[in-house]
């Protein structure tokens, strides 16, 4: 058998010491040798991450080569001469020249080869896997979580473990657990025989695992629709509003929010969701702002900002809501607007607009996004049997491209232009620098920025009678925040 492998790895097998070597075609190994590496408990890309072995003596050498003919023995293999082997690598070595990294894949390995060889090498390992599971304290441990106890652990880890081996586990069969040694190796196969314990508990022993029915039915997390029956008892009407920037989707949701009994604005960013918050109080509505780090009450002293009523308590009931996205409150709404709906997708904060969208009860559901959330939302919402209306919105600004560029100068900046900057010291050091070089001073706006200074810097920049002429910032002005940019 010819088999593509790691000569770095096979110290064991050959007389080569001073060389690193990863997987490359151009060495090929026998049975004999293979066996070797398989036996060592080596995995194809593990040779990647090994540094360059040290030179034994020759005693070694010996010492290595009388242990790995003791294990091809056991296989019923003969040991090959070692001087054939130092020849056959001879041009791999580097003894003085520096170390040499060559790579491959699986593919060039063209797994598998040996049919008889796998199968005896997964044989040995699992009954040696099935050894270690029955001595496992955190097998143990976990078992005990499910109410199986040391005693009953210890009697039905060795009747599944003499039925793995008489063949009775049709997932457990040593021809076909190769390809998981290969792409998992051992953490898959250790993986594998726990499930099929639990399996073989459930099948010939279901009084040991009595609760486990029940546990697996309230971890089942494949459904979370099913999870806010709250949502689910009511009719809500999904309308999508989607379209670039400037197109006006969120101004047409919040006027609808402006009509309302009681409504919450969901938003992607702290500033957003003070910006809305500022809007609808400007406009007589009364509104109040949840964020994680700051919570206000509508300013009632303010002219036309009135309550809509009162609890039994007396206490003034607000309106509208505005909040960001994973500060939503559980409760009833008429009217509910989920901001940049498209950040469902995203891996870190996707979860709660996944939340919103399912858990939110409200009468009337308005999302504000881009086109390409429109597939995703859809599917979500035929879980739930909920219909959702579309509608698209044009740009109304039209965008140009400049046809130049500011040329390598900062003294090109002009009165109204927005320079983004993806860090924090990158931006106070253009703002310096363009304040130097035009006279003109610069906002600046960026995530980590404390609410306030952000909304003062904001309306800075947005006055047009007022000194701030420049806007440096991180890209989170692209979250829909409404800014005077000309450039």
């Amino acid at each position: 058998m010819q088999r593509t492998l790691a000569a770095g790895v096979l110290r064991s097998a050959t007389q080569c010491s001073a060389y690193t070597v990863l997987p490359c075609k151009g060495h090929t190994f026998d049975r004999h040798v293979a066996l070797d590496l398989f036996r060592r408990q080596y995995h194809p890309t593990a040779a990647c991450e090994r540094g360059v072995p040290k030179k034994k003596s020759r005693k070694q050498q010996i010492i290595t080569n009388n242990k790995r003919d003791n294990v091809l023995e056991k296989y019923g293999f003969e040991s090959p001469p070692d001087d054939s082997l130092t020849d056959r690598y001879k041009k791999a070595r580097i003894r003085d020249g520096p170390q040499r990294t060559v790579r491959m894949t699986f593919d060039d390995m063209k797994w598998p080869q040996d049919a008889d060889l796998d199968e005896k090498f997964a044989t040995k390992t699992l009954k040696s896997r099935l050894g270690r599971f029955q001595m496992s304290q955190d097998v143990r441990r976990r078992c005990g979580n499910f109410g199986i106890g040391d005693g009953e652990f210890v009697e039905w880890a060795s009747k599944f473990a003499q039925s793995v081996m008489d063949g009775n586990n049709e997932r457990l069969v040593p021809k076909d657990l190769v390809p998981l040694l290969i792409r998992s190796r051992l953490e898959g196969l250790d993986n594998l025989i726990l499930s099929q314990f639990f399996a073989f508990l459930e099948r010939d022993a279901p009084h040991v695992v009595k609760d486990m029915k029940y546990l697996r039915e309230i971890t089942d997390l494949r459904f979370p629709h099913e999870w806010t029956l709250g949502a689910r008892t009511m009719k809500r009407r999904i309308i999508m509003h989607v379209g670039p920037t400037n197109s006006g989707k969120t101004y047409h949701a919040l006027e609808r929010l402006k009509n309302c009994k009681s409504g919450v604005y969901c938003s992607p960013l702290r500033l957003l969701a003070h910006e809305v918050y500022m809007r609808m109080m400007a406009a007589g509505v009364s509104c109040g702002l949840l964020t994680g780090e700051d919570r206000r009450y509508p300013d009632y002293t303010l002219q036309d900002v009135k309550p809509v009523g009162y609890t039994s308590t007396g206490t003034p009931i607000t309106q509208v809501t505005s909040c960001t996205i994973e500060m939503l409150p559980v409760k009833l709404f008429d009217v509910a607007v989920i901001d940049e709906i498209q950040m469902i997708s995203d891996k870190q904060r996707g979860w709660a607009w996944t939340s919103a969208l399912l858990s939110l009860r409200a009468r009337e559901l308005h999302l504000c996004g881009e086109p390409s959330a429109v597939p995703l939302v859809k599917r979500i919402c035929e879980m739930m049997d909920e219909e959702v209306e579309v509608r698209e919105y044009s740009r109304l600004g039209e965008l140009e491209v400049s046809s130049r560029s500011l040329e390598g100068s900062w003294k090109n900046i002009r009165a109204g232009d927005c320079v983004v900057v993806f860090s924090r010291a990158e931006i106070y050091g253009i703002k310096n620098t363009i304040e130097k070089k035009t006279g003109m001073r610069c906002a600046v706006i960026y995530g980590s920025l404390p609410p306030e200074s952000r909304v003062k810097q904001a309306a800075l920049f947005n006055d047009p009678n007022s000194d701030y002429d420049v806007l440096v910032a991180s890209d989170a002005v692209g979250m829909g925040i409404n800014l005077s940019i000309n450039r």
